[in-house]
């Protein structure tokens, strides 16, 4: 029988509780809105991130840059090292060849006295080795096979020759020169237009100029007296100058021994007249 009362179904939880949880749900979905970042703040931190990258990548893009500047100029001194080296090792060889061909060609067996066989020696043969040669002497060049009054210069390193209306060119991808002999030093007065391959070129301190000047060094095949050999000329305008050439340490080196109180020791002073013409003393 029923006692007058309904009973329905019991709530597990109170209400009270149910209300807390509903606002701390709201409280945490709110902060969470509030946490998230914005559009903008994810592109900002995209583009730092980039930067960041970019910076790491120009950081490593110039340790190689410096890395590649060195090895350069560590190339650019082992280069210009060895063609120090080279040019000192062809200088030795050279040196050592005109030793041993004028051993050869100025000595007899079981003398060690060079021999000239000018006819103009006069006695001069020494034990030293070395030919004497005069402050003044005749030099015959093949090419142009023609005989040269120079002047003998134990202090210039390179012998020179008198040229004119020099021009650089190439040919084959050599570097080669033109120039011209002039007509004064023959005796038919007619200039003679010469092309020889260049050697190397030198750099000349001016002393009237800040600017150097840059000359051509070419090899010729050279007769003074009885010894022949072959030597660098420098090429350079000598027209203010007494004689079209200059005899240098080159030449001299190993070769001669120089005696300036003397002229003309292996040379015959007239026929440099026949060649040239006669030519006094330097000015």
């Amino acid at each position: 029988m029923s006692d007058g009362h309904h009973h329905g179904k019991e709530d597990p939880m109170p209400a009270a509780p149910r209300i807390l949880i509903l606002l701390a749900a709201l409280m945490i979905a709110g902060c969470t809105h509030l946490i998230s970042p914005s559009p903008a703040e994810k592109d900002f931190r995209v583009l730092k991130t980039q930067l960041a990258q970019q910076q790491d990548q120009l950081a490593s893009q110039q340790v190689l840059l410096n890395a590649l500047l060195g090895d350069n100029r560590n190339v650019a001194e082992q280069q210009q090292q060895g063609f120090a080296n080279l040019q000192d090792q062809m200088e030795r060889l050279r040196s050592v060849t005109n030793r041993h061909l004028a051993s050869r060609s100025t000595t007899t067996e079981g003398d060690t006295c060079p021999i000239m066989t000018s006819g103009l020696s006069n006695g001069d043969e020494q034990c030293s080795g070395l030919t004497t040669i005069g402050s003044i002497e005749g030099i015959r060049l093949l090419p142009p096979d023609h005989l040269f009054e120079a002047r003998i210069d134990t202090g210039a390193n390179t012998s020179s020759l008198d040229a004119r209306d020099i021009e650089f060119f190439e040919r084959d991808g050599d570097d080669y020169v033109r120039f011209t002999l002039a007509g004064e030093h023959f005796a038919e007065r007619e200039a003679m237009e010469l092309e020889r391959p260049v050697s190397r070129f030198v750099e000349i301190i001016q002393a009237s100029s800040k600017d150097n000047e840059r000359r051509a060094v070419i090899e010729l095949q050279y007769r003074i007296g009885s010894i022949e050999r072959v030597a660098e000329f420098t090429l350079a305008n000598r027209e203010r100058l007494t004689y079209p050439a200059l005899i240098g340490r080159n030449i001299l080196r190993d070769l001669f021994s120089v005696d300036v109180s003397r002229q003309f020791i292996l040379s015959d002073p007239d026929e440099l007249e026949e060649a040239a013409g006669s030519i006094e003393g330097e000015g």
